[in-house]
């Protein structure tokens, strides 16, 4: 038995000595909590209140670190608060720490908090954060005059289990407090403050019945505002205050604090306070708006009052303008479809446009086109995109979204600026109020009473708010108007819009007839009363419709077409085969018909075009320089190829004018291959004096066979003069370089025929040409030259 209760003892001894032993570093009754310490590491300050110099006085702001430690866990969070040099507290805390409980101490908001909630009426609030330092603005006033201060900063930890802190000096001393001190002597200097518009200077002027206010502080020390105080008068021609029992306003001051914006304020006739009309009479005021503005900065100090003068009036207006590039103003609408692109970006355009990368290259968007009927028309696709784009008058300086933006708003019958601000742009389409899924109709519709119109109203906030993108756009006639409405709540009573026509494209099975462009201007070496009636005759035969284009004439395209393509694609596209004539050596804008002739082959069209030594430049130079495809696409002519189109030259080669009628006059006749009917010699004597003289035509083109791409066929050869001795004849040399050089090439497509003269039609015989051109038209009926 004794054997038994002795091993029971050991056993119980054994099990008490265990558990002494894993009670070591547990906290409890046998190992209590060490309590956090915390310490302000700031040198700004003073520990002691005995020590303060208000002589020296710091600056207001100061930024305060703190460091805390915890011997046995973490420390997890901290507090802070400011109070004055006797540890009461300030009712509104400090700027930029406002809420405060009933001890002072600083508010902040919970992790996850929903912060779009006011802070002092959020319940997701603590005075604990994990902030491990703080900006303070220490109060520097007396009653909002500036004075040296004194306020003492506390701050205080909890660790994980829970336990507040013990403050420790700069030594790790224990302190008789659960928080740190230090108390801050400050100073700042009295703040001024300017008053204006957000559209600019009002003292003196007369603005509209909505304005926003703009305050701005001025401190010698860099300080912030804290806020804006301020109060309206209306004041006679005597500068006698009006009371509100007259017409003034009340003694009612007003603040900008917990604004959003709080060195803005909007005032309208339907705010508080209210704007209120002045009186005029024979159009001059008879009293003016006083606003008397106070600015308190974050130190507390208010400065003294400012105030300027100015005058409401009823009538401003706002006006619209859609960027289409009428009204002198530049083009800011662009669209993009398989029938409408370019294949570059003019130089003058300083903004990133729409484009798309195709398997033939990128497709940049393009203005819309104007038609010979002086109408915005396109050529429609499945996956035609408009880009549309508005503003209102003033926003761009002569109302040019490609000029200087003013950002100033205009009263629409007397440009005169107003000081008002674009709250919403209104629109419709098609007789409809526009459709956008994000601003339901149902909360962004509004009905004008007057007209009956049911507008889409789109705030200012919008992505929008000052252009859309239209899609799914049927073939037809449209209209899109857009109005602006002002701070006053005044709509644009005369909305801009912007009409134009999607056209379905034409088959090339369904394209008919013949247009001649005409782009000769009518000198001496093309006199038009000779030269157009040579055209018209070369297809006198045709049975299909005849039209004549004359290229001078048109202008409107070429404006807003970056002073090029004078012609719309959209009355291009039903013809079966576009005659184009540039005869005079010295003048060839092909090149600059680039995107209407582009567009026009791409649906299927054919071209003939007849010119002279000028094009070269035109064709080969103006259009490498803008890496135009149209020439090896369509006519066979390498791009980068300089070589591909020459002129007669002199001697080596040397260079010489190719538009001088007066030098190498060797042509005489276009010698056919098997695929042409008949020669085109050169009709002498003709209209042109020089080249009877010299019995001979001198400023043609020719092309280098060598350089041709594959698919293009010379149809017409240089016929030259016999070789002799005479001065106007060529020598052996010449004859043997310039005879049976192609003066003519054609290329077929799948799509397409193209034909290019480098000698002009209306210089030959014109039986022969005729013939010439019958043959071309009948292949293109029979489907052979497509």
């Amino acid at each position: 038995m004794f054997k038994v209760r002795k091993a029971l003892m050991l056993t119980t001894a054994v099990l008490l000595l265990v558990l002494v032993i894993t009670a070591c570093g547990r906290k409890g009754e046998l190992n209590p909590n060490i309590k956090p310490t915390i310490h302000i590491t700031s040198y700004e300050g003073v520990t002691d209140s005995t020590e303060i110099n208000k002589d020296e006085p710091a600056t207001f702001q100061q930024k305060i670190y703190w460091e805390a430690n915890d011997a046995d866990g973490v420390v997890e969070k901290y507090a802070f608060r400011v109070v004055d040099e006797n540890g009461n507290k300030y009712d509104d805390g400090t700027p930029g720490h406002a809420v405060v409980d009933e001890n002072g101490w600083i508010y902040h908001y919970n992790d996850g908090a929903d912060e779009s909630t006011p802070l002092a009426e959020s319940t997701q609030k603590s005075i604990w954060t994990k902030k491990v330092y703080a900006t303070i603005n220490f109060p520097a006033n007396i009653d909002g005059d500036s004075a040296v201060v004194v306020s003492r900063f506390d701050v205080k930890c909890k660790d994980d289990s829970g336990e507040t802190s013990v403050a420790v000096d700069a030594n790790g001393n224990l302190l008789n407090s659960e928080y740190a001190s230090k108390y801050f002597s400050v100073y700042s200097c009295i703040p001024q403050v300017k008053i204006s518009s957000t559209k600019g200077d009002i003292n003196g002027e007369e603005i509209g019945k909505g304005v926003v206010f703009q305050f701005t502080i001025l401190d010698k020390d860099g300080s912030d505002p804290d806020y804006f105080k301020f109060r309206l008068e209306k004041r006679d021609l005597l500068g006698r205050v009006i009371s509100k029992d007259n017409g003034g306003y009340s003694e009612e001051e007003y603040t900008t604090k917990n604004q959003p914006n709080i060195g803005r304020y909007l005032v309208t006739e339907f705010t508080k306070p209210a704007l209120k009309l002045n009186s005029y009479a024979s159009g001059a005021p008879q009293d003016s708006t006083y606003i008397i503005v106070k600015s308190v900065d974050l130190a507390g100090i208010q400065s003294e009052e400012s105030e300027i003068a100015f005058s409401v009036k009823d009538g401003f207006s706002p006006g619209t303008v859609i960027y289409d590039g009428s009204d002198d103003s530049s083009n800011a609408i662009y669209a993009l479809g398989d029938n409408h692109f370019t294949t570059y970006m003019a130089s003058s355009i300083s903004t990133v446009i729409p484009s798309v990368l195709t398997a033939e290259g990128t497709h940049y968007s393009t203005p819309f086109w104007i038609n010979k009927d002086g109408d915005y028309s396109i050529i429609g696709s499945n996956n035609l995109t408009i880009y549309m784009k508005w503003g209102y008058k003033g926003e761009y300086e002569s109302d040019d979204p490609n000029n200087k933006k003013n950002d100033e708003v205009q009263d629409e019958l007397t440009k005169k600026p107003y000081f008002s601000e674009i709250r919403f742009f209104d629109l419709r389409l098609d007789g409809e109020a526009y459709h956008y899924a994000p601003l339901s109709a149902s909360e962004n519709n509004v009905l004008d009473e007057k007209t009956g119109k049911e507008w889409l109203r789109v705030p200012m906030s919008s992505s929008i708010s000052n252009g859309a993108i239209l899609t799914d756009l049927d073939f037809g006639l449209h209209k899109f108007e857009v109005r602006t409405v002002d701070l006053q709540g005044v709509a644009d009573a005369t909305p801009d819009e912007f009409v134009f026509e999607i056209i379905e494209t034409t088959p090339k099975s369904e394209k008919s007839g013949i247009l001649i462009i005409n782009d000769d201007k009518g000198f001496t070496n093309t006199p038009s009363d000779i030269v157009d009636p040579l055209y018209e005759g070369f297809v006198a035969d045709y049975a299909g419709d005849v039209d004549v284009f004359y290229r001078v004439k048109s202008t409107a395209n070429s404006l807003l077409h970056f002073l090029v393509n004078t012609f719309s694609p959209t009355d291009l596209q039903k013809y079966k085969l576009i005659i184009y004539h540039a005869d005079d050596p010295n003048n060839n804008n092909f090149h600059s018909e680039y995107d209407a002739m582009n567009l026009y082959l791409n649906g299927g069209g054919n071209l003939i075009v007849s010119g002279a030594a000028s094009l070269k430049t035109s064709m080969l130079v103006g259009s490498k320089d803008k890496g135009y495809p149209l020439l090896p696409k369509y006519f066979g002519l390498p791009l980068m190829e300089e070589d591909a189109i020459l002129c007669p030259s002199g001697a080596d080669d040397e260079e010489m004018d190719i538009t001088n009628f007066d030098y190498l006059s060797y042509f005489v006749n276009a010698i056919k291959e098997d695929s042409m009917p008949t020669d085109i010699n050169l009709k002498l004597p003709g209209f042109n004096a020089k080249m009877n003289e010299f019995n001979g035509y001198a400023p043609l083109a020719y092309f280098t066979e060598d350089l041709l791409l594959e698919g293009t066929d010379v149809i017409f050869r240089f016929g030259c003069k016999e070789a002799a001795d005479e001065p106007l004849d060529p020598t052996l040399d010449e004859y043997k370089k310039y005879t049976g050089q192609p003066v003519a090439i054609r290329k077929v497509t799948d799509n397409n025929s193209c034909y290019m003269f480098g000698f002009p039609l209306s210089y030959m015989e014109p039986l022969q040409v005729k013939e010439v051109l019958n043959h071309i038209i009948k292949e293109l009926d029979a489907g052979n030259g497509q």
